[in-house]
């Protein structure tokens, strides 16, 4: 009988480091998963942070841009106003030299006037000239007239010089003003040449910034889908801290119930060691009820958890930034009946956004609206529910140590919970368009697409 009591003390003691361990097993998963994820919140910040200062010279360029672009401007505007000046200068130029052309124009009919009447005189003269010629006897009268007629002519030529002159400078005026309007022309082509020429710029330079902007708005689509991401990195990084705390919660209560049954167990050996002498028999019976008491609070306090740890640690690995490592084995079955590949497993290069990055995943688009998902593998769902920015997503638990991810989905099959054990090619959700598919093995991640089978 004192050789039972002694196996049962051994046994709680033993327990005690035995769970302890186990249970610290665990932790030290959950820790590696927090760090896990605050590294990829380190890169995420590194990212953002290119991007920021990517956007900042994109923005300092259109900015610029704006610069050059309102200066143009300017300078259409001043070209404008000087080809309106010059318009205005050209109108009136114009208009002066209208005036001088009817001027000329009178000068001319006035000097024709004269011309005819002049030679209507000479005329005169030269028929009174005639006659008197034939005439013997010359009375003063005819003398009177003959000088008459003569100073009428010397006057007519006189007023012919004075016209003549202001015919000449009539015309030199109309040259000077026909070359400052030919001048005024000429320098309103130039301008207007000059005028086009920005408006070209600016149209370029609108053309340019549209671009810019375009990046721009790129630029800042990418930058809200990172802030998203961290944002679900943050929610990740918080639902494993609560389950650490409560998982040290569990280790410590679960610390304390040993403790507590050790002492029950010594409490009850002493009373059983003094009620020996007068109840042997009642003694053994209770010792015997308290083995078996302790045994079942042991086994109890010590499954629960552990179960629970497995599925949080099964949780936590598919978030793990771990090495790749080539499939070895038999193809099987496509997780859709028809699909195009979007996206594909491993590094690539962003030229866009100057970044590498490495896909752990692959992206399937299905040709089908609300196509059904269709598990790869035999195998038990350790995850099934919403996950930020990945949508509804599904774990799935194969043998060697292998998962399968499954995101993106629109719809979770309402028989697919944690610990569901479900067949090859059962059908776990729905997509709309796209799914995720992601393949780890032992802490290594697989090309999802030496796995499955092509397309149809």
């Amino acid at each position: 009988m004192r050789g039972c009591k002694m196996r049962v003390v051994w046994m709680l003691f033993f327990a005690l480091p035995i769970a302890l361990l186990a249970a610290g097993k665990n932790l030290e998963d959950i820790d590696k998963d927090i760090n896990a994820n605050k590294q990829k919140l380190q890169e995420k910040a590194k990212e953002e942070q290119k991007i920021s200062s990517r956007l900042s010279t994109l923005g300092n360029t259109i900015n610029n841009r704006k610069k050059q672009i309102n200066s143009l401007k300017e300078q259409i505007n001043f070209l404008q106003r000087s080809i309106n000046q010059n318009q205005s200068q050209s109108q009136s130029q114009e208009k002066r030299l209208e005036n001088l052309r009817k001027q000329l124009k009178s000068l001319e009919e006035e000097k024709s006037a004269i011309q005819a009447y002049i030679a209507n005189i000479i005329i005169s003269d030269i028929a009174f000239t005639l006659v008197l010629d034939k005439q013997s006897v010359v009375s003063p009268d005819d003398v009177i007239l003959e000088d008459v007629f003569g100073i009428l002519t010397k006057q007519s030529q006189k007023k012919i010089l004075a016209l003549s002159e202001k015919q000449n400078k009539t015309a030199e005026q109309i040259g000077l003003i026909t070359n400052n309007i030919n001048e005024i022309t000429v320098l309103i082509g130039t301008q207007q040449n000059k005028k086009d020429q920005l408006q070209k710029m600016i149209i370029e330079q609108n053309s340019l910034n549209e671009k810019l902007q375009a990046e721009l708005n790129d630029y800042n689509q990418k930058l809200l889908q990172i802030s998203k991401e961290r944002e679900g990195l943050d929610t990740i990084l918080q639902d494993l801290n609560i389950i650490k705390a409560n998982k040290q919660k569990e280790i410590e209560q679960q610390k304390q119930a040993l403790i507590a049954a050790q002492k029950a167990q010594k409490e009850k050996e002493e009373r059983e060691r003094l009620a020996a002498a007068n109840a042997a028999k009642q003694g053994e019976q209770t010792k015997d009820a308290g083995k078996d008491s302790s045994k079942d609070a042991s086994q109890s306090s010590s499954q629960s958890p552990s179960s629970e740890a497995a599925n949080i640690v099964q949780v936590a690995n598919s978030y793990k930034n771990v090495a790749v490592v080539k499939y070895t084995g038999a193809k099987t079955i496509a997780p859709l009946d028809y699909y195009t590949i979007e996206q594909n497993f491993g590094p690539y290069y962003d030229p866009v956004y100057n970044l590498k990055v490495f896909n752990e995943s692959v992206t399937l688009i299905s040709k089908t609206p609300n196509a059904v998902v269709y598990n790869i593998f035999d195998g038990k769902v350790v995850y099934a529910k919403e996950a930020p920015i990945l949508k509804k997503v599904v774990i799935v638990e194969h043998s060697n140590e292998m998962y399968s991810i499954y995101s993106q989905l629109d719809k979770i099959a309402p028989t697919v919970k944690p610990g569901f054990i479900v067949k090859k090619g059962y059908t776990i959700g729905r997509v709309s368009q796209r799914l995720g598919l992601e393949i780890t093995q032992k802490d290594k991640h697989i090309d999802p697409l030496e796995v499955i089978s092509k397309s149809k």
